[in-house]
């Protein structure tokens, strides 16, 4: 091969990778909202959950978007008076 031929295809490669560096390096392991452990697992459960019922509410009332928009507002509503717990 041509030398030209392998830097176009090393140069990029050299700098993706000093990219990737960079990139995962400036990530830190620190949580990012101060939340412990059994706080995220707890929104994590109430997104699940969250997901799981509007996914009924498409089952039930597909085709019927005025009954479908209020099914996701009980949901909303159930959500921010009873929040969910986990099992």
């Amino acid at each position: 091969m041509k030398p030209t031929i392998l830097f176009i295809i090393i140069i990029p490669i050299i700098i993706a990778v000093a990219f990737s560096v960079f990139l995962v390096s400036s990530f830190k392991e620190e949580n990012p909202q101060n939340t412990s452990e059994d706080q995220r697992n707890e929104i994590a459960w109430q997104l699940l959950q969250k997901t799981y019922l509007e996914q009924e509410c498409r089952e039930k009332f597909i085709g019927q978007s005025e009954e479908l928009e209020k099914c996701f507002d009980r949901i909303e509503e159930e959500q921010r008076l009873n929040p969910p717990t986990m099992p």
